[in-house]
């Protein structure tokens, strides 16, 4: 038996105008409000930001959820809502969820998160006369310094925590997300192998005159809706599951930067710039 999904009301405004205020108050003021709070030294305020800015991007997909139930080809063929920029990031309608994982990862190994190695004495002869001139060049400036020295200790026990919040990884979080990884690397190519089967049955329909062509695109209309909605789940979760398996400063870190990158590929400037380029991007 064959069941229509429940269309929204038509009254419901384009998707498009719902993207770009939901951009805009990403960009006014939940990612401001995140960033203040990124420096206060009270984690439960940060948790409460980090919150709110994880409620919106959920929001976001719910609202997304809505606008494919109604016209899945405005989501897979947005050119009045993506500009340039942001087409080669998309997938089934939306960011790719690798661009989630990748983002994380590169937080995970970023070099200014390594360890730094202090010079070998033995094998740097200078390093004894360095290390004295450096001594001697503190004790001349130490009296300046006291000045300051309250200013900095309260600056760096707000800083502190934020600047080490990648220094350690716990095996807990490097374990979720290599899971988190090869889940993609099942449910991506099985979600491109659904489209497959859809508009290969869409040709097989028509071509052998089983069924109407109006009556072939709608059932192939159909099992995109469902296939965008569990890429939709899919894109959900992963952002889910990261916030959950961090800590409130990481997961502060990673939703500031996803923000960010969200704004970020939609300035005028860049657009503006990417247009200017000659060469393609393959």
């Amino acid at each position: 038996m064959h069941v229509d999904r429940k269309k929204p009301p038509a009254a419901h405004r384009p998707f498009s105008d719902y993207y770009s205020d939901w951009i805009t108050t990403m960009k006014t003021t939940h990612l401001p409000n995140l960033r203040l709070h990124m420096s206060s030294a009270s984690p439960s305020l940060l948790s409460a930001h980090v919150e709110i800015i994880h409620h919106h991007f959920n929001s976001y997909y719910h609202t997304l959820d809505l606008a494919v139930s109604g016209d899945v080809s405005q989501i897979l063929f947005p050119s009045g809502q993506r500009n340039a920029v942001e087409l080669p990031f998309l997938w089934l309608g939306d960011l790719h969820p690798y661009v989630f994982t990748n983002l994380l990862r590169s937080y995970l190994h970023d070099p200014e998160n390594e360890p730094e190695n202090d010079p070998d004495p033995d094998r740097d002869p200078e390093y004894e006369d360095n290390q004295y001139d450096h001594q001697e060049h503190q004790e001349h400036e130490e009296d300046d310094e006291e000045i300051e020295v309250g200013e900095s200790c309260e600056f760096l026990k707000k800083q502190w925590p934020l600047m080490n919040a990648w220094k350690i990884q716990s095996r807990k979080l490097t374990t979720r997300i290599d899971q988190i990884e090869r889940g993609l690397r099942l449910m991506v190519p099985a979600l491109m192998n659904r489209v497959r089967k859809a508009q290969a049955g869409f040709v097989q329909k028509v071509g052998s005159g089983e069924v109407t062509p109006a009556m072939a695109a709608a059932e192939m209309e159909e099992e995109m809706v469902g296939i965008v909605m569990d890429a939709n789940r899919l894109r959900k979760d992963v952002i889910s599951e990261i916030v959950s398996v961090t800590s409130v400063y990481q997961a502060a870190l990673f939703l500031e930067g996803l923000a960010q990158f969200l704004v970020g590929i939609r300035d005028g400037k860049l657009l503006q710039e990417f247009k200017k380029c000659k060469s393609l991007i393959r």
